[in-house]
């Protein structure tokens, strides 16, 4: 089963923290990471204590999804997006993710997930099965970045969770080198940029939302994440919002526990679409 990039998703929407679409800003935000990294500049805590402002505030969120997947062997590209393809999520641990490949005429490849506070479904298009991944009792501790990110992720902590660098800022953007320093986080990915709208006169009003990501799986495939419509704090969010989904003639399935200490992506697949509310 393919994996679904939700552990990435996390990371790209926490910053969200306005309404309305950012703005089209000339340049193409990201970029494929160099050989070597540039060390931390003095200005990175300020700019991870600003998105953490962003994301305590913050009570849900939806954006759009177009996410382009690139075979590190066969250099072929699936491109995944289209109106229905959206993330949609609510503190303190609700969510709901749908993709779809845009190059499939037969509409039945594509991949979602719904969180409900007490497990998360993955659906599988392709394999019509429903994935159920228990979350651990209370206290027990949820090892999901997407959740972590939700309730709130100090500056200190991603700092001690990440190899966190700010590569450089322009007019429109600030951009992040994340590399990840544990294994759980090791196995999503090798490293990523993030770029987040700056505080310039051009973008000050979506400033910290997410605009694209450029990631590289353990794999060598790599990932290209973009983000419109994001909506933050929409009235009438609700858990209801957030609950399974049976459908006829899928088989559902129950994920056995992952072993202490290696906890690792939701896998996904999908036949749910997050709605408008």
């Amino acid at each position: 089963m393919r994996s679904a990039g939700f552990t990435l998703t996390a990371l790209l929407v926490a910053g969200s923290a306005g309404w309305a679409q950012p703005p089209a800003v000339p340049g193409a935000p990201v970029a494929p990471p160099p050989a070597a990294q540039p060390k931390a500049d003095p200005k990175l805590d300020a700019y991870l204590l600003e998105w953490e402002k962003k994301m305590a505030g913050v009570i849900n969120f939806r954006t759009e999804v177009t996410l382009a997947r690139t075979d590190a062997v066969f250099k072929k590209t699936t491109t995944f997006g289209g109106p229905d393809s959206v993330v949609l999520c609510m503190k303190p641990n609700y969510a709901v993710l749908r993709l779809n490949n845009t190059g499939d005429p037969t509409k039945t490849d594509y991949e979602a997930y719904i969180c409900d506070g007490k497990a998360v479904y993955a659906y599988n298009g392709v394999a019509k099965t429903i994935t159920a991944f228990k979350i651990p009792k209370a206290g027990a501790g949820v090892d999901n970045l997407m959740i972590d990110f939700l309730s709130g992720m100090k500056a200190k902590d991603v700092k001690e969770r990440f190899d966190i660098a700010l590569f450089k800022t322009d007019e429109n953007y600030i951009y992040l080198d994340i590399k990840p320093l544990l294994g759980k986080d090791q196995r999503e990915f090798k490293h990523l940029r993030l770029a987040l709208y700056g505080p310039g006169a051009n973008t000050a009003k979506f400033a910290y939302l997410p605009a694209q990501v450029y990631m590289l799986k353990p794999n060598d495939d790599v990932e290209v994440w973009k983000f419109a419509n994001t909506q933050v704090d929409i009235p009438g969010v609700e858990a209801k919002h957030f609950q399974f989904v049976d459908i006829k003639g899928w088989k559902v399935l129950e994920a056995p526990p992952a072993p202490v200490g290696n906890s690792g992506t939701v896998p996904a697949g999908g036949a749910v679409r997050p709605g408008k509310p």
